[in-house]
């Protein structure tokens, strides 16, 4: 196992390696800073974004904004889920509703947010569309994959319901999340971002990469890519340490 692990960290800085070599050679080549910028001048606007005032403040309204369409999104997946595993009508009611969620453009769902809402609602909802069918799916699929024969069997010995949900459904609900919770965080992520980017409200990624954009300063725009990937990297080693937390604590 241990050499399986160190294979893959070894791997890893490998193509970290490789993604630096080809940013150096790439910069070289093309020789334009507007086009592609140098690691030094990229290095050099991530000092000046970090060290801005604002920094931590635009930082902190964009992950909130990531976290309240996160959660209200988990909220309903849970409850509808739940009331579509019990029902077949709501269930076949969900269906075109999730087929036309998942199947939408992103930046159709941006532009019809941006006329119905204000530009500090338009990121938490296009977030919450987009990571939404994702929960729902997966909390439904929890449910319906509990196998019938453990419910017969607790139903015979007259275990209570509030037991059955306690100790089989939420368990099977929390096994299914934990799958794909990183992924959809992400996504979440990325959704939100994407629609400061148009909706521009005053603290916010995206209103901050339109910005770069604007005054074409595209080491800018990398810079703030690798603040980016730095957030969605802790955000995995959080929920890494909490998922380990977990075990420990059950064990």
């Amino acid at each position: 196992m241990k050499k399986f692990i160190l294979k893959d960290r070894k791997l890893s800085i490998i193509s970290k390696i490789l993604i630096i070599i080809i940013w150096i050679l790439l910069s070289v080549l093309i020789d334009n800073e507007v086009i592609f910028p140098t690691i030094k001048s990229t290095f050099s606007s991530l000092v000046d974004i970090a060290t801005n005032s604002n920094f931590l403040i635009i930082i902190g309204y964009s992950l909130l904004r990531s976290l309240i369409g996160f959660m209200i999104s988990l909220f309903l997946a849970m409850v509808i889920g739940i009331f579509s595993s019990i029902s077949k009508t709501i269930y076949y009611l969900m269906v075109p509703i999730i087929n036309f969620l998942s199947s939408v453009p992103t930046m159709a769902i941006i532009i019809l947010a941006l006329i119905w809402l204000d530009n500090e609602m338009v990121p938490i909802f296009v977030g919450f569309i987009m990571v939404f069918p994702i929960l729902y799916e997966t909390v439904l699929n929890g449910i319906l994959n509990v196998d019938e024969k453990i419910i017969a069997m607790a139903k015979i010995y007259k275990v209570d319901k509030t037991t059955i949900i306690k100790n089989i459904y939420i368990p099977s609900i929390l096994l299914s999340l934990n799958n794909i919770i990183s992924s959809a965080l992400g996504i979440n992520l990325k959704m939100v971002i994407a629609g400061e980017v148009l909706s521009q409200p005053k603290y916010a990624i995206g209103s901050n990469l339109q910005l770069q954009k604007m005054y074409l300063n595209t080491s800018g725009v990398f810079a703030w890519i690798i603040v980016i990937l730095l957030i969605s990297k802790i955000f995995e080693y959080m929920l890494e340490g909490i998922k380990n937390l977990c075990i420990k604590s059950r064990i």
